[in-house]
């Protein structure tokens, strides 16, 4: 954990990918979960003075879509169902003050093709958001393609604002056919130069490029770009580390 004496928040991210279910064709199914942490003070928070404060949601549900309708990406539509699910973790992580994923996110949210989920807390939404924003892998969640529903959870204690950020894909809404589904617990394969197939499509999305399916030069350098950024040496494949890190 990096800690910042600046004014200007840091981020600690963590990943877990929890199996559960399969996508239709060939993709596996993973749960993202992606936690930013912007350091403070750590004062413990009295349950008294925990409050929810959806005005706090509508801000950052505002600034989400806003980051995605300006890029030309589709905005989510916000479901009940989701905000449930995402101010329930919100409210465990004011209680307990302690930031962590939502270890149940794959059994809590019904129906998905895709899940995922961005918590964090801070001094203020802009703050939050703004380090989400700069943190590679949470703004990939938020500007994912994929996702087409959002529930945004909030509560602030003590001057803190403690979010969870539920993204979801419908089973439902899937475009290609849902009769071949195989279950996989994770992720195993490896793409190297000259694969082909949905998995390399899903990667150059996600890593914002054109989407070929074809795994060229071009997507083994930004996936070795990626790599680098971890701290790993960047060969430029994509196996099981490195689809969990993506994904």
């Amino acid at each position: 954990m990096t800690q910042n004496h600046s004014l200007e928040p840091t981020i600690e991210t963590a990943l877990d990918h929890a199996p559960r279910r399969v996508v239709a064709a060939v993709l596996t199914t993973l749960a993202l979960v992606l936690t930013a942490l912007v350091t403070g003070a750590a004062a413990a928070a009295p349950a008294s003075a925990v409050v929810d404060t959806t005005s706090v949601e509508e801000q950052f549900s505002a600034k989400l879509n806003y980051a995605r309708s300006s890029r030309g990406i589709p905005r989510l539509t916000t479901r009940s169902a989701l905000v449930q699910v995402a101010r329930e973790q919100a409210r465990r992580m004011a209680d307990q003050n302690r930031l962590h994923h939502n270890p149940s996110l794959t059994s809590d949210v019904n129906n998905w093709r895709w899940v995922g989920e961005n918590v964090g807390y801070g001094p203020s939404v802009a703050s939050v958001h703004t380090a989400f924003m700069n943190s590679p892998a949470h703004r990939a969640n938020i500007l994912d393609r994929d996702y087409t529903e959002v529930g945004i959870g909030a509560v602030v204690a003590n001057g803190r604002v403690w979010v969870a950020q539920v993204f979801k894909r419908p089973m439902r809404n899937a475009t290609t056919t849902t009769s071949s589904h195989t279950t996989l617990a994770r992720y195993t394969h490896k793409l190297t130069y000259g694969s082909t197939g949905a998995a390399v499509t899903r990667v150059q999305a996600r890593l914002g490029l054109r989407q070929t399916g074809f795994y060229g030069a071009t997507t083994r350098k930004a996936v070795s770009r990626f790599q680098k950024s971890l701290g790993w040496r960047g060969r430029g494949n994509v196996g099981p580390t490195t689809w969990s890190r993506l994904f």
